[in-house]
C-alpha cells in the first residue's frame, strides 16, 4: 500500500510503499476513503514542543471495512466507518470514564494517511450509506468541538464568542448553537469564512480577532460568557482571557505549541476559569457521527479542497508556511 510516513522535524514526508497490513483477531483493516489534515498534523510534524513518533500518521478518517480478525463479531465487510484514531483497553479507569487518551493500555493509532489502516473493531465506528467518506473524516474534528464546551460548561443562554475560523472554530460555532447558547460571534482575519461560519450558526461575524470587547458586546449582548480560542498562536489564550465577561470561561482549543503569557491576576479579577481540552470521550466521538446523520453539517460546506496521497507533502509546506488559502483538506488516498 501507499502511505505517508514522518520521520522528524525538519526532514520532509515520504509517500512510501508499505507492505500491507493484516488485522490483528480484535481488528479490521479499513480502506481508508478520507483523511483529514488537522492543524495538529502541522504542529507536531514541525519543530515544536510536541512531535509524532517516525512512521505511518493522520488521526481523522473514515473509509470502509475490507477485513476483520476472526473474533470480530460486530464489523461487517463493506460498513462505512469512522475511525478512533485511539481505543481503549476496556477494563481501566480512563475507560469507564469513556475518555480512551487517558487508557492504561491505549491501542491504535492514527495512521489514516494510506491506502489501509488497521483499526481496533471497537474504534470503528458504523456510519449510515447516507453518508460519505468525508462525512466520516470530519466526525474526529467535530467531536473535539463538542467535548470542549462541554468541559467549558456552557450553559443554555450563554453568550459565546469563537475566536478564529477554521475547522476546530466551526465545530466551537455548532456545539455551541446546539447546546443552545444565546448568541455566537466569531472574530477572524479570515473575512472569506464569513458565509460558512454563519451558515453553520454564527449570529455574527467580525473580521478581527482584535477588537475592543466593548465593540463586541453590541454582536454578543453582552459580555463574553465563554470565549474558544481556535487560533493557536502564542498570545490568543491571553486575548481571549481580556475578552471574557467577570466569571466566564476561555476554552483554549487552538493547541498553541509555543510559549504563552497569561497575567494572572487578570484572572483572578475577572474570577476566569481556563481550561484546556484534548480530545473527546467515545460517546462524543458517536453523538458527532448522529449530527452528520441527522443532516445538520455536512463535507459540502466545511470541506475546501480534495487532494491525492502524493500531494500531502506539498500541501503540508504549504499549510505550515501559511500560504495556502483553505478551510478543510481531506486527503483521498485512492485518487
Amino acid at each position: 500500500m501507499r502511505a505517508a510516513v514522518f520521520d522528524r522535524p525538519g526532514q520532509p514526508i515520504r509517500i512510501e510503499r508499505l507492505p500491507d497490513p493484516e488485522p490483528g483477531p480484535g481488528d479490521v483493516l479499513v480502506r481508508v476513503g478520507r483523511a483529514g489534515i488537522c492543524g495538529t498534523d502541522v504542529a507536531m510534524t514541525s519543530e515544536s514542543l510536541i512531535t509524532y513518533g517516525p512512521g505511518p500518521f493522520g488521526h481523522e478518517f473514515a473509509g470502509e471495512v475490507v477485513d476483520v480478525g476472526r473474533e470480530v463479531d460486530r464489523a461487517r465487510i463493506g460498513e462505512l466507518v469512522a475511525c478512533l484514531p485511539v481505543t481503549g483497553c476496556g477494563g481501566c479507569p480512563g475507560c469507564a470514564s469513556g475518555y480512551a487518551l487517558t487508557c492504561a493500555a491505549p491501542r491504535g493509532g492514527g495512521a489514516g494517511f494510506a491506502e489501509l489502516a488497521v483499526v481496533p473493531a471497537d474504534g470503528a465506528i458504523p456510519l449510515p450509506r447516507s453518508l460519505s467518506p468525508a462525512d466520516g473524516a470530519l466526525v474526529e474534528p467535530m467531536a473535539c468541538g463538542l467535548h470542549a464546551l462541554r468541559m467549558g460548561r456552557l450553559r443554555a443562554g450563554d453568550r459565546v464568542l469563537v475566536l478564529g475560523a477554521g475547522s476546530m472554530a466551526l465545530s466551537a460555532v455548532h456545539w455551541a448553537r446546539q447546546l443552545g447558547a444565546g448568541r455566537v460571534v466569531v472574530a477572524s482575519r479570515s473575512a472569506h469564512r464569513r458565509d460558512v461560519a454563519l451558515a453553520v450558526g454564527a449570529d455574527a461575524f467580525h473580521s478581527s480577532a482584535d477588537d475592543d470587547p466593548a465593540e463586541l458586546e453590541p454582536a454578543l449582548g453582552g459580555p463574553a460568557d465563554v470565549v474558544a480560542e481556535c487560533v493557536g498562536k502564542e498570545g490568543m489564550v491571553a486575548r481571549a482571557v481580556e475578552l471574557v465577561g467577570r466569571g466566564g470561561t476561555v476554552v483554549s482549543m487552538g493547541m498553541c505549541m509555543g510559549g504563552e503569557t497569561v497575567v494572572p491576576a487578570l484572572c483572578s479579577f475577572k474570577e476566569a476559569t481556563l481550561v484546556f481540552p484534548l480530545s473527546y470521550t467515545v460517546d462524543e466521538f458517536v453523538a458527532s457521527a448522529r449530527a452528520f446523520e441527522a443532516g445538520q453539517l455536512g463535507a459540502e460546506l466545511l470541506v475546501s479542497d480534495v487532494i491525492a496521497l502524493e500531494q500531502l507533502p506539498g500541501v503540508m509546506e504549504q499549510l505550515r508556511a501559511g500560504t495556502r488559502r483553505a478551510l478543510k483538506v481531506l486527503v483521498d488516498p485512492s485518487a
